[in-house]
């Protein structure tokens, strides 16, 4: 009797372990499934609808399955190949600017010397006339690659208050509770300040630094150049300090977080698997299943969000950074033939778009570590348990 009920309960073992593995399998994909389905990511696909063309081809779809698994992100080659040639296609797109500012020195050169005769008033009207047409030129252009660095900063800061939300819900998911707590109103706070101090105070003072530097440059007898290179100084100086602060906040709040996480999550598991006895080490297994597919969606979302504030701040870069090769370059044509004073003032324009780049690169910056702290936190909270 008993060797017959042996052999039933074998046979019905053998039938029913396909159910049995076919119900369990991959439960991991089955966690992530339904997470994506219960995560608002309306806001960030909107967002990324939104970017510039160029951006859109060299970031993935946004496809989180795919994201996991590593698909659909372009070759460094291919990004680092398609930003050269944006950059080339910007330079050639300056030279109209290029030529006219050549032309206005060339002019300016001409009548100087054809003056040479006539009183220094008359020589010093038609240099002043130069410069003023190359003064409404170069605002121009500078107010240009203002409006390009406030668009993209604007971008940015819209694309992080999209993304922090959601990757605070995965900080939750993940065990990150204390985390998810302090760096979701702190980053949301940071990132609309900085993004407010640096389009209303820092871009006005870099407009301010580019009107002194060729103003200056008007008579030799008033210079300025001294008081446009405070006003930079100056700038620069406020722009090391919101780095400088913003950093320091991150490092200390993402040092204390993960391990009061950790411990929580040690403890809870520990509990929980010894004082609830057979399912409570069910439950713990099956917490461990959600944690790791949370943490899957996070690092793939955080991954695009690192990849999207990347590109969507490198092409305007590299329309700023065009501005300045021109500006460089046409200073050293001309200087042979020109008076000193066009060259620096062509100059000057260059130094006030090269900190208008780094105030744009360094707000880019700041919010790529803002994302890449928060993914470390996540993971370091996750290896704590």
């Amino acid at each position: 009797m008993f060797c017959r009920l042996t052999i039933w309960l074998s046979i019905g073992m053998v039938l029913l372990l396909p159910l049995a593995t076919k119900a369990q399998e991959d439960p991991l994909s089955i966690v992530i499934e339904e997470q994506l389905s219960q995560l608002d990511l309306a806001g960030i696909r909107a967002l990324l609808a939104d970017l510039d063309p160029q951006v859109r081809e060299l970031l993935p779809p946004f496809d989180v399955r795919s994201i996991i698994r590593g698909e659909g992100f372009a070759d460094l080659g291919e990004i680092i190949l398609a930003m050269l040639r944006y950059l080339w296609g910007e330079v050639f797109l300056q030279t109209r600017l290029m030529g006219q500012l050549i032309v206005l020195v060339v002019l300016c050169s001409l009548l100087q010397n054809l003056q040479r005769g006539l009183p220094a008033g008359a020589s010093e009207l038609a240099f002043a006339v130069c410069m003023a047409v190359l003064t409404v030129l170069a605002l121009h252009s500078f107010h240009s690659a203002a409006q390009v660095g406030s668009r993209t900063i604007d971008a940015m800061v819209s694309f992080m208050q999209a993304l922090l939300p959601t990757m605070a819900t995965l900080l939750v998911a993940v065990g990150a509770v204390s985390s998810a707590a302090i760096f979701s109103p702190l980053l949301l706070a940071v990132t609309t300040t900085v993004g407010t101090l640096i389009e209303g105070v820092v871009f006005p003072l870099i407009f301010v630094a580019a009107v002194l530097g060729v103003a200056g440059n008007f008579s030799s007898e008033f210079p300025l150049s001294r008081l446009a290179g405070l006003v930079r100084t100056g700038c620069i100086a406020l722009l090391g300090v919101v780095f400088s602060l913003f950093l320091g906040v991150m490092v200390v709040r993402g040092a204390i977080a993960p391990v009061a996480d950790g411990a929580a999550l040690r403890t809870a598991k520990f509990l929980t698997g010894t004082f609830v006895p057979v399912i409570g080490g069910m439950f713990a297994d099956a917490v461990e299943v959600v944690v790791g597919g949370s943490l899957l969606i996070k690092n793939a979302i955080g991954a695009l969000g690192l990849a999207a504030v990347a590109l969507t701040a490198a092409f305007p870069m590299m329309k700023i950074a065009s501005a300045i090769i021109l500006y460089r370059l046409v200073a050293a044509m001309v200087q042979p033939i020109s008076d000193p004073r066009l060259t620096q003032a062509l100059g000057s324009m260059a130094d006030s778009l090269a900190l208008l780049f780094v105030a744009v690169g360094t707000v880019a910056l700041m919010f790529f570590v803002a994302i890449t702290m928060i993914i470390g936190v996540g993971n370091l909270a996750a290896l704590a348990r």
